[in-house]
């Protein structure tokens, strides 16, 4: 019996003074010279959990706790203790498996990097130290929060950089929300297209429709129908139903070589061999003047499917200079191109002198509305 006691003795002498040791120095497991406080050559286990209830307390048995409920979490961090007990350096880490949000509280008034709570979002995990610290300080630091990053709808990621650069995917609202949204340097906005257009070096908003009419809608409650887009002098623009022309510069004359279209005995519409080239649709301003010798009969020249441009009436039986100089029209074409000139007189006469004045005929216009 004494020789059982003296080596039971034994055995709790070594084991004594092998935890004296650990205290001193290093710990080694499968290695014989430790190089820190705890150097293990080998795999490491700590205590893994998994929950499905809704409120979870950590606990001091807890290291990684993985949520798997079908509702949102709340996880309570344990309160701080001062003194023996104190449980500074410990870790957890909460993994959230699910579609739910995890929200892990601190014991008030202690904070988890300056806050009362953080949230674990869906399928993400978070990492806490406790720092030692009591009262309303930072007891928890997040040392890692981990989730699966992805760049997508107008982002690229580079690492775990993710920055603005890639292609837009899906519906995007940009609400400024009263902020500037500022596109600036020598960049351009190419919309249609991502390539700059020839004659577009100095542009800085592209737009390409291809041949497809409507690429600019701009609403501002001035549009209407036939509405130009002007300026002001600082460059304001507004829709507005006039365009300022210089009358005097901007006289466009008729084309083709007049003929006499009177010659015949019957009336109608009378082929002249001169037309009109209208640029744009609006307004023009026409004037006209031609003399005609001849006994009573009206006379008149029209532009073909537009309206008149010129006419003189008969008043006196006998042989008479009819000669109305500088006849103004005011004539909307709803499309461009090139318009005939026809005349037309009321009866059989053929005049005894046309186009026999001074200055002779002339046909000219301008444009002066949309």
């Amino acid at each position: 019996m004494l020789k059982k006691i003296t080596k039971l003795g034994q055995i709790v002498g070594l084991v004594t003074s092998s935890v004296i040791f650990a205290q001193s120095g290093n710990v080694g497991i499968n290695t014989p010279n430790p190089g820190s406080t705890m150097d293990v050559n080998g795999s490491i286990a700590a205590h893994y959990l998994a929950v499905t209830a809704a409120v979870y307390n950590l606990n001091s048995s807890d290291f990684h706790v993985s949520y798997n409920g079908t509702a949102n979490a709340v996880f309570n961090l344990p309160a701080a203790i001062s003194g023996v007990g104190n449980f500074k350096g410990r870790m957890y880490t909460v993994k959230n498996n699910t579609n739910f949000t995890i929200t892990v509280n601190s014991a008030a008034p202690e904070t988890i990097n300056g806050s009362a709570s953080i949230t674990v979002p869906a399928n993400q995990s978070v990492q806490l130290i406790n720092t030692g610290l009591t009262g309303a300080t930072s007891t928890w630091e997040v040392t890692t929060a981990n989730s699966a990053i992805t760049a997508s709808n107008g982002l690229n990621l580079s690492g775990t950089d993710v920055k603005l650069g890639g292609t837009l995917s899906q519906p995007t609202n940009i609400a400024t929300a009263g902020n500037n949204l500022s596109v600036n340097g020598t960049g351009k906005v190419l919309i249609g297209t991502n390539t700059v257009p020839a004659g577009a070096a100095n542009s800085k908003i592209v737009i390409d429709n291809g041949t497809t009419n409507g690429a600019l809608q701009i609403k501002d409650g001035t549009q209407q129908l036939g509405y130009v887009l002007t300026s002001d002098a600082n460059g304001l623009a507004t829709w507005s139903s006039t365009v300022t022309t210089a009358f005097a510069d901007n006289w466009t004359s008729y084309s083709g070589t007049l003929v006499n279209p009177f010659t015949g005995s019957q009336g109608g519409l009378l082929p002249t061999g001169i037309s009109v080239t209208i640029p744009a649709k609006g307004w023009y301003f026409f004037r006209c003047g031609v003399t005609i010798q001849s006994n009573c009969n009206d006379y008149g020249f029209y532009i073909d499917g537009i309206g008149e441009i010129w006419r003189t009436y008969c008043n006196v039986a006998d042989v008479q200079m009819m000669s109305p100089r500088d006849q103004n029209r005011v004539l909307y074409f709803s499309t461009p191109g090139t318009y005939s000139i026809v005349a037309v007189k009321t009866n059989a006469n053929v005049p005894a002198g046309f186009n026999i004045g001074n200055p002779a005929f002339y046909l000219s216009f301008v444009k002066f509305q949309n």
